[in-house]
């Protein structure tokens, strides 16, 4: 996907937006930040609160990613996604909690995250292609089509480098 580009890009479960696009009445569509890039990955611009390097556990994204079919019964909806790291290095990824719209404070966990080491690439800490298996909870957000633990798309994000003292 070539260089890095600041924000967060995932294909989410490829085989299932593939699925989406075949539905005669199937749809995607990206705002408020987000993007449809190289046909099947989704971007997710900085929140405009992370432009500083990154010190906290949290890496904060925002915009909106929709997917639906069969008639407004099947709907997915990908929110302001973050990678909030725990003490161990582990991550996890969540988003707005649709259950609760249009109150955005509520978080669910969509996937668990195996970050390892970013790499520095244009001013820019970079993890790539990084494991993301289901979480019992963002089952729900594939109306609990897919069992918690089995693999998702990697993710691949980005923080501000830190500065040189």
């Amino acid at each position: 996907m070539g260089d890095p580009q600041p924000g967060l890009t995932w294909g989410l479960k490829r085989s299932f937006v593939a699925y989406v696009a075949r539905l005669r009445d199937g749809g995607c569509g990206a705002k408020d930040g987000g993007s449809v890039v190289d046909g099947s990955f989704f971007h997710f611009e900085p929140d405009a609160a992370e432009a500083e390097p990154a010190t906290s556990e949290v890496l904060r994204f925002r915009g909106d990613v929709r997917l639906a079919g069969h008639g407004g019964l099947m709907y997915v909806m990908v929110h302001s996604p973050w990678v909030e790291f725990d003490a161990g290095g582990a991550a996890r990824l969540t988003v707005v909690d649709i259950e609760h719209w249009p109150d955005t404070a509520r978080r669910m966990p969509l996937a668990d995250l195996a970050p390892g080491e970013p790499e520095v690439d244009a001013g820019l800490r970079v993890w790539r292609d990084v494991p993301a298996t289901l979480t019992a909870e963002g089952r729900e957000l594939f109306n609990d089509q897919y069992e918690a633990g089995q693999p998702l798309d990697p993710v691949t994000f980005t923080a501000p480098a830190p500065r040189p003292n």
